[in-house]
This record gives C-alpha cells, structure tokens and sequence, in this order.
C-alpha cells in the first residue's frame, strides 16, 4: 500500500495547524452551525485560545449530540451538559479550547461531534507568532534538556498510546505521522516527502533511534528513553525506505 492510500485510508489529511473549521455535516442541514471556519491569532505570551461555536437546531424533532473528541490532547470540546439533546429551534453553544504552550507556527486541530442525526466535524485553526529571542532561547534550552517530553505525561496520549504493539506502516500512522503528515502540521515540523539531502537506511535509524538534538524531535528508541524496540525501528525504517523518496527532487 502506497504512502499516499495510507494517507487517505488514516484520515491524517484533516489534522494539522491552529484555525477553527467545520465540515460538511453527514445530516445536511438539520443541525446547523454559526460559522464553517474560525480563525484567530495567538498574542505573545498567551497560553491557550478558545472558541466558541453556536449550534441551532432546524429539525422539528430534538437532536442529541452524543458525544465529542478531538484529534489531540492539547484541545478539549467541552459540552454544556449530559445529555446533550437540543430541542427544535432551538440553539446552544460547543466550547473549544486549545493549548497553545511550547507551540508556534500554523496549527490545527480536528473536533469530531457525534450526534443523533450523524457526525461532523469542526477543525481549528490558530497562527501563534514566533517568540521573543528570549524565549525562543527558553524553549530551544527545555528541548535540549528534555526532548522526550513529547513521549511523557499527557501528551503520551497522542504520541504513544495509539502506537503500542504496532510496527511497519501502522506504527507509522500511529507515531510519525500525527506529526509530519498531518495537512496544517507546525512550521517547525519537517516534511518527511521533501528530502533536502539523500536518505537510506542508516539515515532513516539514526533519526528513529537518536532523534535530533536541540529541537522536538524525540529519541524513539527504548535505551534512550523512548517506547519502540529493535523490531519495531527495523519494520518503521523498511517502510520509510519504501515509501519516501530518497533524494531531493530535481531542480
């Protein structure tokens, strides 16, 4: 299976950046929402952005909103209450609040809301402007004191709970590409479909087991405080060798 069907099989082309957004609904107009697409910009030192979207019901029978996610722990959708049920004509509002520490660049995250009538889906949107010098300074010293951070703590349920017991292309999906694949992924994240120099094996488990110093790119490897062990690291590198070129494209 190629990178690209992978890609589309997995839905990663709907996460990415910070801007919020909603799709076509699968219950056309019966629920309908203020806005399709919200957008803000972060201002320095602020730690979180929220936004609020306002749902009317058009139907003449009640819809209940059964349940919301998010595509990443660093956003919550918070509902009003439990259950969730909006009478005919009438409208409530879907709280969405999106951490934005130790982030900068173009980010976005997807809501899915699971209803009565069907499933939609919302995706945020939120430029957070590159930091002073000095604490661009702070964040570069955190990365080179604990990178692997990324694999701790909440965050672990993003970046390590969905990648367990998984190798080749899925452990893939499961672990890489929440970041580098994702359509409105960080700035800072490289693309992994862009080489700037050749790349073969020993590069590809160099970056797997060692990551990068200085920046947020991990260590994966289990000797050095990340979760993937021999096996796994072989089957991410075949996969890679297979499905990423191997030299910059020509000019």
């Amino acid at each position: 299976m190629t990178f690209f069907h992978l890609k589309r099989r997995y839905g990663w082309a709907r996460l990415g950046g910070l801007s919020i957004a909603l799709s076509t609904s699968l219950f056309g107009e019966s629920l309908v929402w203020d806005a399709k697409e919200k957008q803000a910009v972060a201002q320095p030192g602020e730690e979180e952005m929220a936004f609020t979207f306002v749902a009317t019901n058009k139907s003449d029978r009640p819809i209940t909103i059964l349940s919301t996610a998010t595509s990443c722990h660093c956003t919550v959708a918070k509902a009003p209450r439990d259950p969730w049920i909006i009478a005919p004509g009438g409208s409530d509002e879907l709280k969405v609040v999106m951490d934005l520490r130790s982030r900068r660049g173009a980010l976005s995250k997807t809501i899915y809301v699971d209803t009565s009538e069907g499933e939609t889906e919302l995706l945020v949107h939120v430029e957070v402007p590159a930091p002073p010098a000095a604490r661009r300074e702070m964040n570069a010293n955190v990365a080179r004191v604990d990178r692997q951070a990324v694999l701790k703590g909440d965050c672990a349920s993003c970046h390590v709970t969905p990648a367990v017991g998984k190798d080749g292309a899925d452990l893939f999906m499961a672990a890489c590409g929440i970041c580098h694949l994702a359509e409105h992924r960080a700035t800072m994240v490289p693309d992994l479909t862009d080489p700037k120099a050749p790349r073969d094996a020993a590069f590809w488990e160099k970056w797997i087991r060692e990551g990068k110093e200085g920046t947020l790119m991990p260590a994966f490897e289990k000797s050095r405080d990340g979760f993937l062990d021999d096996k796994q690291i072989a089957s991410l590198v075949n996969y890679l060798l297979v499905t990423m070129p191997s030299r910059p494209a020509a000019k």
